[in-house]
């Protein structure tokens, strides 16, 4: 991994316990009606800030993961990429080599828009202070070695002085300079292109076209902005794609562009001296990393007009007037959990949170948003991607030191949900935190404001929450050190929910004897809430049965009548029907319309081979294929029954098998 990362020891560290960061309230006049919030401190100045609000444009949920980042010493923003600029990795990979390179990784999101056939990054790329990639004119994010960033465009210009005079026609000699149109881009068949050997994992120009490559090795300085690099001439090529070594730099322009360019190029003697000048706009002379951004959504606190519509996951990062940063993340493209938001209504989103300017970054399938926990060591990616596992061209960390202080500084307190039906009960976590901001062992007491708290065996604690409802705070605390969540317990949900498995039941048929677990659901403000069977009131009316506070419906004898489930103000009645069910045949493939259809690896036909045959005149045929050395099971789904509408008890077949010692097995869900 090359170009990431400066050394550890860049990272220094205070000691000092930073309380969490006041930030707006959720409200959200760009997304919708807020219905939650929470907010967990990362590291120093670094929070996450987790938020839903209702759409109700769309009658449906958006939800945003943003990092509010205030720059200090303790956590610093860096740029990646993989061995080559057209490299492409996942955050969850990039942040696992940062971790193996002894850093704690705070938070990341995904980078720049990039060129899907090659993984070229549209924008500008800085690491370690160096010009990897020029910003080809678009907007760009650039972070100096304090942790403070500019947003804007850079204006990179690169200019070549080509190390020999020509006559001007007026017998003035003048040095001949030429400007260098990008920097590791691909090139086109007009002005003058510069490669290093970071362009591509073969170290190549990348080119396909004859051109004029001059190769030239660096004797001093570094391509940077504000620098100016010194090189020697070792050979002028023409040809389609040139070689690089580390420290070689080639100047290539395509033999189709103009001869101001070509002419130039090849005159240029072998073993002359060859200088780079690199600029940049104001402000961006001290930036260590930087990436660029194709889109800007805000600038001077106004929104961007025009820009395009559609909602879609999105990620942003914004900047507030007093250099704190905001890197953004709302999913989309998952119905019942966000929809997503348009590059407007981000724009619009960001401007509430304070940011003064905003600019885009990669959304869609790429938009990820890794973040290490206070008890965990470890990034996990905490949106919910539209598309998992997205390799992506670059990336924004905001990493610190991986070293354990050891001196305990504060506990964090975790509850598996946060908004729970009254009386429910939720299992709670709790870690040490040091002053490093590291995970430690440390001997705690949990307490609750409300409700009582037991510990399990598993060493997890479960607080069961009074049925009266309201906001309690679950506290950890132990050698001086203290820390605490807040669990909201709603007495009167809005609707309820009843389930057989995953199905919600609208009614319910049984046979006599039998013994249904049935699972209630609570929904308040649109949100679901965290339930348990207790929390609820179960009921039977008829003699059909009972139902006990678990919510397992033991049926009795034939007959109809109601099971209600009650919490707070809110009741559910569903039908119940006991009846015997008779011997039916579901699949007899004696007609070629079969509930049976061909899956992976296998073929589903029919056969009338009388060995075959047990009843009728047909048999259901499997021919499979099971591919070698995976290391997995082949699985190869032959078909399914759906809707039955029959309470059937058991499922039986007949099967005249190959004696391969294959397994053949059969995966029933539903109610």
């Amino acid at each position: 991994m090359k170009h990431r990362i400066r050394k550890l020891t860049s990272l220094l560290l205070s000691l000092s316990l930073i309380s969490a960061l006041t930030l707006p309230a959720a409200a959200s006049n760009a997304l919708g009606e807020d219905l939650s919030a929470k907010d967990t401190l990362l590291h120093q100045e670094t929070q996450l800030s987790t938020n839903v609000f209702w759409s109700t444009t769309y009658s449906d949920l958006r939800t945003e993961n943003l990092i509010t980042y205030t720059p200090n010493k303790a956590v610093t923003p860096i740029v990646t990429y993989g061995d080559a600029l057209t490299d492409r990795s996942s955050v969850a990979d990039t942040a696992a080599l940062l971790e193996d390179d002894g850093y704690r990784v705070v938070a990341g999101i995904n980078g720049d828009f990039y060129n899907v056939s090659t993984g070229l990054p549209i924008g500008m790329v800085v690491t370690e202070g160096l010009l990897r990639s020029s910003d080809a004119g678009y907007y760009a994010i650039g972070f100096r070695a304090d942790g403070s960033a500019i947003l804007g465009k850079p204006g990179v210009k690169v200019s070549a002085n080509l190390g020999y005079a020509v006559d001007d026609g007026f017998g003035n000699s003048t040095e001949l300079v030429r400007p260098v149109a990008a920097v590791n881009k691909a090139r086109t068949n007009s002005g003058l292109y510069l490669y290093t050997y970071d362009f591509n994992a073969k170290h190549t120009t990348g080119t396909t076209e004859p051109g004029i490559n001059v190769v030239c090795t660096v004797e001093q300085g570094k391509l940077a902005i504000g620098s100016t690099v010194t090189l020697r001439v070792d050979r002028v090529e023409e040809t389609a794609v040139t070689s690089l070594a580390p420290d070689q730099i080639v100047l290539s322009a395509n033999l189709q562009a103009d001869s101001y360019y070509t002419t130039a190029l090849q005159n240029i003697p072998q073993g002359s001296e060859l200088t780079l000048t690199v600029s940049a706009n104001d402000g961006w002379e001290d930036v260590e990393y930087a990436i660029g951004a194709l889109y800007c959504l805000a600038e001077n606190g106004a929104v961007v007009p025009n820009l395009a519509a559609g909602s879609n996951p999105r990620t942003a990062v914004g900047q507030k007037a007093d250099g704190t940063l905001i890197f953004y993340t709302i999913d989309g493209r998952k119905t019942g959990y966000s929809i997503g938001a348009s590059l407007t209504q981000v724009g619009e989103r960001l401007l509430e949170l304070g940011c003064q300017t905003v600019l885009c970054l990669d959304g869609g399938g790429s938009t990820n948003l890794a973040v290490t926990t206070p008890d965990s060591t470890t990034a996990t990616i905490i949106n919910r991607p539209s598309e998992t596992g997205r390799k992506v061209t670059n990336q924004v960390f905001l990493v610190a030191s991986d070293r354990a202080s050891g001196d305990l500084d504060h506990f964090y307190v975790h509850a598996a949900g946060d908004y729970v039906l009254a009386g429910s009960a939720v299992s709670v976590t709790a870690s040490g935190v040091d002053s490093n901001y590291i995970p430690m062992d440390a001997s705690y007491t949990l307490s609750a404001s409300a409700g009582s708290v037991a510990e399990q065996e598993d060493g997890r604690y479960l607080l069961t929450t009074p049925a009266s409802g309201g906001d309690i705070t679950v506290t950890a605390s132990g050698r001086g050190a203290k820390g605490s969540t807040v669990v909201h317990a709603i007495r009167n949900p809005d609707n309820l929910t009843l389930k057989n498995g995953a199905s919600n039941l609208t009614e319910l048929t049984v046979t006599p004897g039998s013994k249904t677990a049935l699972t209630a659901g609570a929904v308040w403000n649109h949100l679901p809430l965290t339930a348990t069977n207790e929390a609820f009131t179960w009921s039977v009316s008829g003699d059909i049965g009972t139902v006990d506070e678990h919510g397992v419906f033991t049926a009795s004898a034939p007959g109809t009548g109601n099971l209600t489930v009650s919490a707070g103000d809110k009741s559910l009645t569903i039908p119940v029907t006991v009846a015997q069910v008779a011997l039916q045949t579901i699949e007899d493939f004696e007609t070629p319309d079969t509930r049976f259809f061909s899956g992976y690896y296998l073929m589903v036909s029919r056969t009338n081979v009388s060995d075959h045959v047990q009843r009728g005149h047909y048999a259901g045929k499997l021919d499979y294929v099971l591919p070698e050395d995976t290391g997995y099971y082949s699985q190869a789904m032959a078909g399914s029954f759906s809707n039955l509408g029959t309470p059937y008890t058991a499922l039986n077949l007949w099967v005249y098998g190959d004696g391969s010692g294959n397994q053949l097995s059969f995966l029933y869900t539903g109610d």
